[in-house]
């Protein structure tokens, strides 16, 4: 079985919101916040409910961005992606249980060595179209194999 997580890409005056993930996968990396979809909630208010749980902040615009498979081939398992984007924002910003968060200089991120490659992959997709996405991510113990999007 597989399961359906959400990551929101929030952005703010030349400046992406990132949390330092506290769990598997990716523990200890800096990743656009999001989580799983749980049962009777669409995925856009998992979305904003993930967002509002994690950093504090309130979405008030949030746009579908697309949909990816992510495999991990070593389990035989996939599970998939929503992707989200939101400009629009309310509240300060908090960290959790979940991890630190903070508002990062967008230009900064791609010479991070501390993110995911799948996450800097994705990045320029989101901030630089408007164009929904499709596509899958294949992970084997832990290495990003493949990246293929289709816009």
């Amino acid at each position: 079985m597989s399961n359906i997580f959400t990551m929101c890409f929030v952005e703010n005056n030349n400046q992406l919101l990132l949390q330092k993930r506290m769990k598997k996968p990716f523990k200890g990396l800096w990743n656009a916040p999001g989580g799983k979809v749980e049962a009777y909630e669409s995925p856009i208010e998992a979305c904003k409910r993930e967002i509002q749980e994690e950093t504090g902040l309130d979405l008030d615009n949030v746009n579908f961005r697309g949909i990816i498979t992510v495999t991990n081939a070593h389990q035989k398992r996939s599970d998939v992606l929503m992707l989200f984007h939101a400009k629009e924002v309310s509240g300060s910003i908090c960290s959790s249980d979940e991890g630190e968060v903070a508002w990062v200089e967008t230009e900064k991120i791609y010479s991070y060595d501390n993110t995911p490659d799948s996450f800097t992959y994705l990045l320029p997709y989101i901030l630089e179209t408007d164009s929904t996405l499709t596509g899958k991510m294949i992970y084997n113990k832990k290495k990003l194999e493949l990246f293929d999007i289709t816009i």
